[in-house]
């Protein structure tokens, strides 16, 4: 009898436990449009946004996928130009465009805060400037400032009438609002000044003299600028500089000014890789910091990096060659590997390439082979540019998440191989720096 008892009290703890994983699954399948041939969902909580967490999705012949994870509590996530929430236990089928988000749409559970996101502005692009009415009749200063007011009470008019959004969402998302609100006037005197031509060096006073104008406004909108969770929006992190001056470090939330500085150092990180000078501006940063949660974090984004240092095995990589031919780092062993990592819309990237096709010339031999991987995302233009480029260097091209163990965050990234396949510097200097060609005949010695 007892052994009756046991076996059906252990029969229901694996059903509960069973509930629990499938409470906490999340299963999305759907289309995705105008994407390249490989896609990630990025998680855009704070410490994923400094971790570069990822979920790669797998399309099929059709641009199809079908993807499950766990998620422990809600979360945002960006697909394409898509902005997802997600919450543990959402089933949805979904289409995205990556070339128009209002035509993306979404059908489950789920579904209605997926929908709503489709509409938020981008911060870059001036937040509610671009795609609202706050600029139509081309409004004097005073009736801009109302335009900004009347959009923001429309959108938490529909933030408000959301059904399903849990009360984090909502607290994040009129944060958004007013944070976006805030950006649109900061925003707007850059603006006025292209459109008016005002010439470059007198274009931040006029900036300035126009913003000047709408600080009480801006002020108001800042007011709960101080809350962490608001870390999660892209449009917070575009006005926290100025939450900090209005209201004063010391009224900022820690989580906020540590992950401020951890931000900055990440980026320097993602820029020069694991040098000295970086190792001991981590020492200071480190002590700085007054939450265990971001050293935590700052500890777990130097120790990727790990795997990177000279002498390391340089992580596996498939290219494709013009001619449609699938080919890995490894192909390359027994000569030195000079890498150039670009893509056809970044500007430095193409300044510093005939510095690279100079050295590529010079050095390309039996013993040295100088490759350029674009990472763009379609073939097309790729194509395309080098038509009317002629390159000493062999092409190749591949997409940006093969690069995921390289810990690619931005272009142009130049790296150098030995002919064992092990690191010599996975972020060598720009061609243009003499010290790079120092480290090309170091290589070859």
């Amino acid at each position: 009898m007892n052994m009756n008892k046991a076996l059906i009290i252990f029969i229901l703890c694996l059903g509960y436990i069973n509930s629990i994983a499938q409470n906490n699954t999340i299963q999305l399948k759907g289309e995705l449009k105008n994407f390249g041939s490989e896609v990630v969902l990025s998680k855009e909580t704070p410490e994923a946004q400094l971790l570069k967490e990822t979920i790669k999705l797998n399309l099929d012949e059709h641009n199809r996928f079908e993807v499950s994870f766990e998620l422990l509590e809600p979360a945002y996530f960006s697909l394409g130009r898509n902005t997802l929430y997600l919450s543990p236990g959402d089933h949805m089928k979904i289409i995205v465009d990556n070339d128009n988000p209002n035509n993306s749409t979404f059908i489950g559970t789920g579904s209605e805060v997926c929908t709503y996101l489709k509409a938020r502005p981008y911060p870059k692009a001036g937040s509610y400037l671009y795609g609202t009415d706050v600029l139509k009749g081309d409004p004097t200063t005073n009736e801009l400032a109302k335009n900004v007011a009347k959009e923001v009470r429309k959108r938490e008019a529909k933030l408000d009438a959301l059904k399903e959004a849990d009360d984090f969402f909502k607290k994040v998302e009129h944060g958004r609002i007013l944070f976006d609100a805030a950006n649109t006037l900061m925003s707007y005197g850059f603006r006025d000044a292209y459109a008016k031509k005002i010439a470059q060096e007198q274009m931040k006073a006029y900036a300035d003299s126009i913003t000047n104008l709408y600080v009480n406004d801006i002020r108001e909108y800042l007011l709960n600028g101080s809350d962490k969770d608001y870390l999660n929006t892209s449009a917070y992190l575009s006005v926290v500089d100025k939450c900090i001056e209005e209201l004063g470090a010391d009224k900022m939330d820690a989580e906020v000014l540590d992950f401020l500085k951890v931000h900055e150092l990440v980026y320097l990180l993602n820029r020069k890789g694991p040098v000295a000078e970086v190792l001991g501006r981590k020492n200071e940063v480190e002590a700085d910091l007054s939450t265990q949660k971001y050293k935590s974090i700052l500890n777990k984004g130097f120790e990727k990096y790990q795997k990177l240092l000279p002498g390391n095995m340089a992580p596996a990589l498939e290219l494709t060659s013009m001619d449609g031919q699938a080919i890995t780092l490894a192909d390359f062993k027994g000569k030195v590997i000079v890498i150039d990592v670009w893509a056809t819309w970044c500007g430095p990237c193409k300044a510093e390439a005939p510095y690279f096709e100079a050295l590529a010339k010079k050095y390309q031999s039996d013993k040295v082979e100088f490759i350029s991987i674009s990472i763009d995302s379609s073939e097309k233009p790729w194509r395309k540019y080098l038509e009317g480029h002629e390159k000493t260097s062999t092409q190749y091209i591949t997409p940006r998440p093969r690069f995921k163990e390289f810990q690619l965050i931005t272009v142009p990234r130049f790296m150098i191989i030995d002919k064992d396949g092990r690191l010599i510097d996975a972020f060598a200097p720009v061609p243009s720096n003499e010290e790079f060609e120092k480290l090309i005949i170091k290589a070859v010695k």
